[in-house]
């Protein structure tokens, strides 16, 4: 059984962020997808036409053709895009809520079972229980850390002309990350209030901030590198695949339509994998989350007393 309640330092939140995937990674991914599997194909559709209709603007555009036609049918259906673009908003949020939320229950379930000897249907009845709840986290957040995070970045952003905000940015976005996902945990697991939810989960990243943060931006560089290198080697390929199309055929725009349909597939994959790999930084925050409970309660020294006492 993976050990959820230990003292961890910076080096054990990465090995063990790994180590809980080698040890029951197979049943957390087995979870993961039949839960989220549909929603997931249902981005995947979505983001491929999206980037179809941008890549159909584009050889439009190459190609000199007129804009009337597309303009007028645009405003034709603006009321249906209206609907659309709302309807992607709330899926969004949908989605940003079963990503962030089936870890959470996962780790949950794995201390109170005390291994993964439980079913997919266990995760889907605590979802279901606590969904109204889920609601209010996620939407209290967009008028909530929005703002903030938007004025922080923008601040850094302007720093960045003294030097200075460069470390900072690179700081910036695994703390907020790990701030918002510790008060996440604090919130769905203890039943705490929004605010309060918010305090403690800022007042435990503070408590061990440089190896939290510093863990959790190691391991969002490694998703970064494994996204990068996987979706930047389709695109040089589709690249010189269409200029070598234009040197052939200058006026056609056939290469362009190759090269969109394969960067649509690539970054739809990339989107998926993106969602995926982001259970590897949920997951070292939840670790996190029961080191610093285990730091503050002594609660797996209590369970070997209580052993002993048994034996």
């Amino acid at each position: 059984m993976f050990q959820l309640f230990k003292n961890r330092d910076f080096g054990d939140y990465i090995s063990d962020t790994f180590g809980f995937f080698r040890q029951t990674g197979k049943h957390f991914m087995k979870v993961y997808f039949t839960i989220n599997g549909i929603p997931l194909m249902i981005m995947m559709v979505l983001s491929y036409f999206l980037f179809q209709v941008y890549f159909d603007f584009l050889k439009t555009s190459m190609s000199g053709q007129d804009f009337s036609g597309l303009e007028n049918s645009m405003t034709e259906n603006f009321p249906f895009i209206i609907l659309l673009a709302l309807f992607l908003f709330l899926f969004l949020i949908f989605m940003s809520m079963l990503n962030y939320t089936i870890p959470i229950i996962y780790l949950d379930l794995y201390d109170k079972k005390k291994g993964n000897n439980f079913s997919v249907g266990d995760v889907i009845s605590v979802l279901k229980s606590n969904f109204g709840r889920m609601l209010v986290f996620f939407i209290a957040s967009i008028f909530v850390i929005t703002p903030i995070v938007l004025i922080v970045f923008g601040l850094l952003f302007l720093m960045i002309f003294i030097i200075i905000g460069i470390p900072l940015l690179f700081f910036a976005i695994p703390t907020v990350f790990s701030w918002v996902t510790l008060s996440y945990y604090e919130y769905f697991n203890y039943k705490k209030g929004y605010f309060e939810a918010l305090a403690d989960g800022f007042s435990k990243m503070k408590s061990q901030y440089f190896p939290i943060v510093g863990s959790l931006m190691v391991i969002y560089i490694i998703i970064q590198v494994t996204l990068t290198v996987f979706s930047m080697v389709p695109y040089f390929i589709g690249i010189a695949s269409m200029f070598t199309s234009l040197q052939e055929n200058p006026g056609s725009t056939d290469g362009l339509a190759t090269f969109g349909i394969m960067m649509s597939i690539v970054i739809v994959i990339s989107i998926l994998m993106s969602y995926i790999l982001n259970n590897l930084m949920l997951i070292n925050q939840g670790l996190v989350h029961y080191s610093r409970r285990e730091n503050d309660e002594n609660i797996n020294a209590q369970d070997s007393i209580d052993l002993i006492g048994r034996e």
